[in-house]
């Protein structure tokens, strides 16, 4: 790990960036970012030079770059969710995008989009831990920030599966069809079409599906 000191949080999010994360980056740090991907001889290495250019994480925007980076590396679930905690404890990363956006038929909070995702990364990173209790919490946690999101209902379950029993998720999957975001949702897109969204119930129905035939 690079000192703080030495710490180059902009050119670690252009060599992020290179990797395929979506985030923001400057513009000057980009010639040197391609040539470090360029030098190193792949991912893997070059997901360890981003969280190295971090130095010793501070900063919000050190914090989020240090936790993606660290989630996407798969190899220390332990720096993974002290990185993504520090992250979540300040007011975020100031030039994440903000505002909102529409996807079929449904408005989402940027903010509260990127704010769900660290929590995921908390959650899993406990999760391979086997802190079960602490992933549930925050898998919660990211739910309620995004709870058009099936996906999050469904990890939800998955560890409420493992860490206590299948009856138990199934029962929590069952009280998903009484949320507002179960009843299909139709509406018009911005070229003035009909649309109609069941994506969050068919994603509950499949995994719904999915549990009562391991039952039987």
């Amino acid at each position: 790990m690079e000192s703080a000191v030495n710490s180059r949080p902009n050119l670690a999010a252009a060599l992020f960036r290179f990797i395929g994360a979506s985030i923001p980056a400057d513009y000057t740090e980009e010639e040197e970012a391609q040539r470090l991907y360029s030098k190193l001889l792949n991912d893997h290495e070059r997901l360890r030079k981003v969280i190295s250019l971090c130095g010793i994480p501070k900063t919000p925007q050190q914090l989020y770059i240090a936790a993606m980076a660290s989630s996407w590396l798969g190899e220390d679930n332990a720096l993974t969710a002290k990185y993504a905690q520090q992250y979540l404890e300040t007011p975020g990363w100031d030039s994440l995008s903000y505002g909102t956006i529409v996807e079929d038929g449904i408005t989402i909070s940027r903010w509260a989009r990127s704010r769900a995702e660290m929590y995921m990364i908390l959650a899993q990173a406990q999760e391979n831990l086997g802190k079960h209790e602490a992933a549930l919490t925050n898998l919660a946690e990211a739910y309620r920030l995004e709870p058009y999101n099936a996906m999050y209902a469904v990890k939800l379950a998955g560890v409420i599966e493992n860490a206590r029993s299948r009856k138990e998720a199934l029962q929590f999957l069952k009280q998903q069809t009484l949320t507002p975001y179960y009843k299909p949702l139709h509406y018009k897109d911005e070229n003035g079409k009909n649309g109609n969204n069941h994506t969050f119930r068919q994603i509950i129905d499949s995994h719904i599906l999915r549990l009562e035939s391991l039952d039987q």
